[in-house]
């Protein structure tokens, strides 16, 4: 296995989890300290809730992007415009990191900076590759 194919299996596990999370935050479980600068505790309101369930899209398609990066699924875009969306979710990320990293919530900083530093890693892994 080159690494490519490890940084995505990395990613898809990354966003399958986050994923994962979203749903849970749409059904109303009580995690609202470590989402959106933690400024709900409990669950979310409905407003938050539709941004968890958008959320819920993008980790979906990041997974699916990073399965045909590893080989898994087939790569629906040519070359150039696969290096486009490789640098474009790499950027995703970074901003993911920032947002987080300075978050008021310190719940949300612990949980999230160390699995977005890892992603960030890995998209960039791929990216360059």
């Amino acid at each position: 296995m080159n690494v490519v194919t490890v940084a995505s299996l990395i990613v898809v596990v990354i966003s399958l989890g986050v994923f994962a999370f979203q749903i849970a935050l749409v059904a109303g479980a009580p995690w609202g300290e470590y989402t959106m600068g933690g400024q709900k505790k409990g669950p979310l309101p409905t407003q938050l809730r539709v941004g968890a369930a958008v959320s819920v899209v993008i980790m979906l398609a990041q997974a699916g992007h990073y399965l045909a990066q590893a080989g898994v699924l087939p790569t629906l875009l040519d070359p150039s415009w696969n290096t486009v969306v490789n640098w474009i979710w790499f950027g995703f990320t970074v901003a993911g990191l920032i947002m987080n990293s300075i978050s008021r919530s310190k719940k949300e900083r612990n949980t999230w900076v160390p699995v977005l530093l890892i992603s960030t890693i890995c998209t960039l892994l791929v990216a360059l590759n």
